[in-house]
């Protein structure tokens, strides 16, 4: 099974540029790893500090927002938790923290004024909202976490946005959870600012942890991750590209859509995520048992096919704030076909704002690609093989005595020079370009693995001993990723009819030759 995933809290990727207000998208983090992501995250308004919401019809503009504040600590304001579930050998290589809220002022008051209905900001801002607290699995403190400010919309020209003020603030919280207690297990955020009470569309606050972790055993995939800030308004859509991937050649492709977004009312339908089908030359709304075709921006916290829960409060209803994971429809290849560069998204909403912040994309990728454009830095091209010539004959000029007489004969020799033919697999790997590595003798190299972290490496090379190889190692300067190899040779045919037995080792099949030093 080919198995590809978009984690998206909606923005810009590459491609079209988005034209409504907001700030671009920026591309945040890229790996190509053997490894997957994970994504939890909870609400941190509601009509109760501890209570679940699950009243169907609360509309979070006609709802008195409070914070939710579940934590029982006197020096925090607000605080909900979500836990996360990572498999037992998991390396987390990356976690990006971030919080989004609607933030005009501390407090929002509704009444009648001649008639007509007004909402009124009672309170300024007076918190800083880029400062939160985290606490992480087995730690019973909060630690203290500054983001940097990812959008502003006080600053935003567009009075919709100006009025509503929503924030965005993102941190690298990777060293955080490489500590030795974190990992799977409760996280609490804490202190994430927002309106309380009322305010004109509603006021909705939320935070969201994207995880990339290595494992050993897991495909080979690409994962990034973009931050930003758009403003997808009434039968304004808004379209996003990705690319920088290629998947696989053959096989069932299934793709994966993680998404947040502030302002997705339940009540409210209309709004939808489409993607497009390049056999159809159509675009397809998304939709999940729990997630329509027509109100996909609905207010819960949803993974595939059901609401997650693992969470408190575990609120069906999370008043305007969306995280999700659903797969795409793709039967027989429909939508994304092998050998995709790249997937269209397209947001539209008809009676709903949105607001949407975060995206990042996964997949699983091309052998071919891994090796041609992320291992020796060349452009993503199907190798062209090259023909081998026959030889011509060789003719002679042979000299016989006939008598005691000279007489010259021609003769042709019906043997061929001797040529070598080589495997075409072999002319692939001979046709790429060699990399540069100070210190390494120049010639080919049997290479079984790479890897980003130097512990994994390790860990694969003390695999390989155990196998009975005396694997060495170097790094790329050109992408900092660790080199597993067993053999060496300054004779690429001799190397290749070693390399064609390793692979028919366990764990070795897939090993190439590598050329080092040699331009």
């Amino acid at each position: 099974m080919r198995k590809m995933f978009l984690f998206l809290v909606v923005l810009w990727a590459t491609g079209s540029v988005f034209g409504q207000g907001g700030v671009s998208f920026q591309k945040v983090k890229e790996f190509y790893i053997n490894g997957d992501t994970r994504v939890i995250g909870n609400s941190i308004l509601s009509d109760h500090p501890t209570r679940v919401n699950n009243k169907p019809k609360s509309l979070n503009d006609r709802t008195e927002m409070q914070y939710v504040d579940i934590d029982g600590n006197s020096d925090t304001f607000s605080s909900s938790s979500a836990n996360l579930d990572l498999p037992a050998d998991a390396k987390i290589v990356y976690a990006g923290l971030y919080w989004a809220a609607t933030y005009p002022g501390a407090e929002g008051k509704q009444k009648v004024r001649n008639s007509r209905m007004v909402y009124d900001i009672k309170k300024k801002r007076n918190r800083p909202f880029d400062l939160v607290k985290l606490k992480i699995p087995g730690n019973e403190d909060y630690i203290s976490v500054q983001g940097e400010l990812v959008y502003d919309g006080v600053l935003d020209p567009n009075t919709d946005l100006k009025n509503a003020a929503p924030y965005v603030c993102y941190s690298d919280v990777t060293d955080l959870l490489n500590s030795p207690s974190a990992g799977s297990g409760t996280y609490t955020l804490a202190n994430v600012t927002a309106l309380e009470g009322i305010m004109f569309g509603g006021s909705s606050a939320g935070w969201m942890l994207y995880l990339v972790y290595e494992q050993q055993q897991a495909p080979l995939q690409y994962m990034t991750s973009y931050q930003g800030f758009r403003y997808i308004s009434i039968n304004e859509p808004e379209e996003l590209r990705f690319s920088g991937f290629r998947v696989p050649e053959t096989g069932e492709v299934k793709a994966s859509l993680t998404l947040a977004a502030l302002e997705g009312d339940l009540l409210l339908a209309k709004d939808a995520v489409f993607i497009y089908g390049e056999e159809s030359e159509e675009y397809v709304p998304l939709k999940s048992k729990v997630r329509y075709a027509n109100n996909f921006f609905n207010s819960s916290i949803t993974f595939d096919d059901k609401k997650f829960l693992a969470r408190n409060p575990a609120s069906n209803n999370t008043l305007g704030f969306d995280l999700a994971k659903l797969q795409i429809p793709n039967e027989n290849n429909s939508l994304i076909d092998n050998d995709a560069t790249g997937v269209t998204l397209r947001f539209k909403t008809e009676e709903d704002r949105l607001f949407v912040f975060f995206t990042a994309f996964q997949t699983e990728i091309s052998s071919d690609y891994y090796q041609r454009v992320v291992v020796e830095g060349k452009k993503d091209r199907l190798p062209v093989q090259e023909e081998v010539e026959p030889t011509p004959k060789k003719t002679e000029v042979v000299v016989y005595e006939k008598d005691g007489s000279s007489e010259d004969e021609v003769i042709t020799d019906s043997k061929p020079e001797k040529v070598i033919n080589r495997d075409p697999v072999l002319n692939e790997m001979l046709s790429t370009s060699s990399i540069k590595v100070a210190g390494q003798p120049e010639g080919y190299y049997v290479v079984n693995h790479v890897f980003s972290n130097a512990t994994n490496a390790s860990r694969w090379a003390r695999k390989m001993e155990g196998l009975g190889f005396a694997p060495k190692n170097f790094v790329n300067p050109e992408n900092g990723y660790h080199y597993i190899y067993i053999d060496f040779s300054q004779d690429p045919d001799a190397l290749y009819n070693r390399l064609q037995g390793y692979r028919k080792i366990e764990d070795l099949e897939k090993a190439w030759i590598l050329k080092v030093n040699l331009d």
